[in-house]
């Protein structure tokens, strides 16, 4: 198969990342941002799963073992990926946030690596398997090449940026600036806190939650083709909302006294 140009060398670009979120967000109620951005070693982890129980199924040449277009589907999945990694990296940076932008830059070079494994030609069965373990091993190898405080931020912790919640809310609060904008950016932040909250902070959870309805409901107010209408008795309650959460998310990433 001819495999993209740009995999050797990915570099990734903030307005992509920019603009991906704000597509993943509106209308999708948050769930396809999260799979997508918050939880990203997650998902790196279950690819592997993934792999290496293919690569078994293929060993004991098991009914459903995958065929050719599987493992090019699996291919051009794990490049989106890695080109997503990169366009992440390259927001942090932009952000001056140099430990999460490290670990993108790092998880984009691991599914770089499995996309490759994954689109060699397989002339045999064992060929098959040896690309399948190849490409699993790469992505298990995130846990050792990322710090380990910077795989936790992956995980969830301190992927949201409080400040950049801050100002999107203000600027919706006031009118800055096309408002649906606005609210699609503060949304971003709090699923983000969601993503590193669930499970170890419920209380932060349950505040973001009720926020992230809240702003879906807001925009669901405005009438059709006129996204920026919304209803303002429905933002006001949505931004109080999100001053809670947000506020619940700084007190996450406090220092410790």
């Amino acid at each position: 198969m001819t495999f993209p140009r740009d995999l050797p060398n990915l570099g990734g670009s903030a307005d992509t990342a920019r603009f991906r979120r704000d597509l993943l967000v509106a209308g999708h109620n948050g769930r396809m941002f999260t799979e997508t951005i918050g939880r990203p070693l997650l998902r790196a982890q279950q690819a592997a799963q993934t792999y290496r129980a293919a690569a078994e199924f293929t060993e004991l040449n098991r009914r459903g073992a995958p065929n050719r277009r599987w493992l090019r589907v699996q291919s051009l999945l794990c490049h989106r990926r890695a080109r997503i990694a990169a366009d992440e990296a390259a927001l942090a940076t932009e952000h001056k946030q140099q430990t999460q932008a490290t670990a993108w830059a790092a998880l984009a070079d691991r599914y770089a690596t499995a996309a490759r494994h994954l689109a060699r030609p397989v002339l045999r069965r064992t060929t098959a398997i040896t690309n399948l373990r190849a490409a699993a091993a790469a992505l298990d190898t995130l846990t050792h090449s990322i710090p380990e405080h910077a795989a936790a931020s992956l995980s969830g912790i301190a992927l949201f940026n409080v400040d950049n919640g801050r100002q999107a809310l203000h600027a919706a609060r006031h009118g800055d600036g096309p408002v649906l904008k606005h609210v699609n950016t503060v949304e971003v932040e709090l699923l983000l806190f969601a993503s590193h909250a669930q499970g170890q902070n419920e209380t932060g959870y349950h505040v973001a939650a009720q926020a992230i309805r809240a702003l879906d409901r807001a925009r669901k107010t405005a009438p059709e083709d006129h996204a920026e209408d919304m209803e303002p008795q429905a933002l006001a309650v949505a931004f109080e909302l999100t001053e809670q959460a947000l506020n619940a998310a700084e007190a996450t990433t406090a220092p410790t006294p």
